[in-house]
């Protein structure tokens, strides 16, 4: 059976509102473990493949204490077709990270990539950095 695109970004958004409390194991469940998947996470670099992958957000989750925290989502675009689908959204919380003891805004612009795999959704790339203000190149 195939899993509708919509049933599958509320599974994400709740694995991504998990992964912020420091809880990587709905997202990764969710994550091809093909060697063509990549991300360019909101923490800097890049990995591709599952075997960088996979302990990559082992870690990036790490590095958020449990909060609370709900990811909210303001999706710019979305679309699904056959076997891939995307999303364009603005993600924005208030975490924990593991080294502070306040809570801080976590803004973030995410650009993913989906495709299907047995039926089922899975993140293919994922290209996440903080949403800063928009700056005029500087003065020559």
């Amino acid at each position: 059976m195939t899993q509708p695109f919509e049933s599958f970004l509320r599974r994400f958004e709740e694995a991504n509102t998990a992964f912020v409390n420091g809880d990587a194991s709905l997202w990764l469940s969710l994550v091809s473990r093909s060697e063509q998947t990549s991300i360019f996470g909101g923490f800097g670099g890049h990995e591709i493949g599952w075997t960088q992958i996979g302990p990559r957000y082992e870690w990036a989750a790490s590095q958020f204490s449990p909060s609370g925290a709900t990811v909210e989502f303001e999706y710019l675009d979305k679309h699904a077709g056959a076997d891939t689908a995307y999303s364009v959204a603005i993600e924005r919380c208030t975490v924990k990270y593991l080294d502070r003891s306040e809570a801080v805004p976590h803004l973030l612009r995410a650009t993913m990539v989906f495709r299907r795999e047995d039926g089922d959704w899975k993140i293919a790339h994922r290209h996440a950095d903080h949403l800063v203000p928009t700056t005029p190149p500087p003065a020559s």
